[in-house]
């Protein structure tokens, strides 16, 4: 339990130096993984301290990993025109520990085997909450709403055109929310280019029902 601690502790210490800046994702998403799975881990080693069951179960939860892929996929662009969607994302990130705890919970007396099975069951479906919740969450603000569309005018503090690990070409704007002084959208190549530093952009938005304004349209002023 010791060792659980430690990595837990110091998980969540990178996560609080790293966990602002969009640029560290490469460190904060591996931390809060690796925290989630030793957490799971702990629940678990607490609970078999407890009451050990009579005997080892033996399931394959590996492909519940799915489960959370796939919605990722089709979700995920979401984040992308939602203002304040980086700071949604953790905050549906840090959701996912409860129910993640829960499965883990539920499932205790299949995940009670000493051999590799039962950490691969566990990191599974580490991942699989870590994508699943916030992929539902986004998908929920996106859709539902109570609130008409607005429109708001923000002046673009600079663009620029990043590429892609498959070299493809994303053209994108930073502007000023109250979430982040530089703020990234991402455009079409058209809008792009008849736009210039400084100029004005005016967002339609729609108020999702978990607070977060969902952009609907992009126009010049």
């Amino acid at each position: 339990m010791t060792k659980n601690i430690i990595i837990i502790v110091l998980c969540s210490i990178v996560l609080f130096c790293t966990i602002n800046e969009f640029g560290y994702l490469f460190m904060s998403i591996p931390s809060f993984i690796i925290l989630s799975y030793y957490l799971s881990d702990l629940i678990l080693k607490i609970v078999y301290k407890k009451g050990q069951p009579k005997r080892e179960l033996n399931k394959n939860f590996q492909y519940i990993l799915f489960i959370g892929l796939i919605p990722s996929v089709f979700v995920f662009r979401y984040f992308e025109n939602t203002i304040g969607g980086y700071n949604l994302f953790w905050k549906l990130v840090f959701l996912s520990l409860i129910f993640n705890s829960l499965i883990v919970l539920i499932l205790r007396r299949y995940l009670n085997s000493n051999d590799g099975s039962k950490s691969n069951n566990i990191f599974c479906i580490c991942l699989c909450t870590f994508m699943l919740i916030p992929s539902v969450g986004i998908f929920i603000n996106t859709n539902i709403s109570n609130e008409i569309e607005k429109q708001e005018t923000n002046i673009i503090n600079y663009k620029k055109i990043s590429k892609s690990s498959k070299g493809v070409q994303n053209y994108e704007l930073f502007i000023k929310t109250e979430y982040d002084n530089n703020e990234r959208l991402e455009v079409q190549k058209q809008l792009y280019e008849a736009i210039k530093d400084d100029n004005e952009i005016v967002l339609t938005l729609r108020k999702g029902i978990l607070d977060y304004d969902y952009i609907t349209k992009f126009d010049v002023k």
